[in-house]
């Protein structure tokens, strides 16, 4: 149980809570009917397994991965969390996030935690907010879709607090992935888009060229990301396939990953 002394200080988890219990608190306002209906909704959950973890240039995790999260919304906001991990153990994610939502725009606070068994960072405490000792992090991302007819999504996502520090582990260096995603096809089976992503460091100290994202500034994303729902019996299993190159550090990943379950 999470007491209210271990919330002190702790933002994001400040929010998540009381989001849950504004949610919670309204469904139990209403009667059964209303509640069940509510929840179907509201509520929304999806598991996928891959190959490995893919995230903005990097390669996360190699290797059977499984990754899924669950969350409620209510009017303009949501909120909730998110995992991953590998079968043997070697990756393993627990976050926690909020957003909001208003007509093109939408932003989000997550809280990240990897806890992989062989992390160089502090991986053994969940709750240490200590700027300089922390191994989460907290990610501020945002998201501009220009219009109906040209859906192009403009992002900008930002390291606010935590593992992202100097040399010197004295100051933050806010690490920025700015990114632009078009779909080109978006049929009822297939759907293919394009992104590509630019990193750089906010405050980087005298001599510091890396950021969190890549070991220096530049496009460290170019995807390509592939998508098919497919029908096996009387069930969905929608497939996707992602490959991405990252030019600034000379890599590139293949991706292929299936939707077990998703409401």
């Amino acid at each position: 149980m999470i007491t209210i002394s271990q919330l002190k200080n702790k933002p994001a988890l400040q929010t998540i809570m009381i989001m849950m219990i504004f949610l919670c608190t309204h469904v139990h306002a209403q009667d059964k009917s209303t509640e069940d209906n509510f929840i179907n909704q509201n509520l929304h959950s999806a598991l996928q397994i891959r190959n490995s973890h893919l995230w903005r240039g990097i390669e996360v995790a190699a290797g059977l991965t499984y990754t899924g999260n669950i969350y409620l919304e209510y009017d303009h906001f949501y909120g909730g969390f998110w995992a991953g991990g590998t079968a043997d153990g070697s990756y393993k994610e627990f976050n926690n996030y909020a957003g909001f939502k208003a007509g093109k725009f939408s932003a989000e606070l997550w809280d990240i935690y990897n806890f992989s068994p062989k992390a160089t960072y502090n991986n053994k405490e969940f709750f240490n907010y200590n700027a300089s000792e922390t191994g989460r992090f907290f990610d501020l991302r945002t998201y501009y879709t220009v219009s109906k007819q040209f859906p192009l999504v403009l992002s900008w996502n930002t390291v606010i607090f935590g593992r992202d520090r100097n040399l010197a582990n004295t100051e933050n260096r806010y690490s920025t992935f700015v990114s632009a995603e078009y779909p080109f096809l978006k049929s009822d089976k297939w759907s293919i888009s394009g992104r590509a992503g630019y990193s750089f460091a906010l405050n980087n100290s005298e001599n510091e060229t890396s950021n969190f994202f890549a070991s220096k500034a530049g496009v460290n994303e170019v995807s390509l990301i592939f998508s098919r729902k497919t029908k096996i019996l009387d069930y969905k299993l929608p497939l996707g396939l992602w490959a991405m190159w990252n030019p600034v550090d000379n890599h590139a990943f293949l991706q292929f990953s299936a939707e077990v379950y998703s409401f």
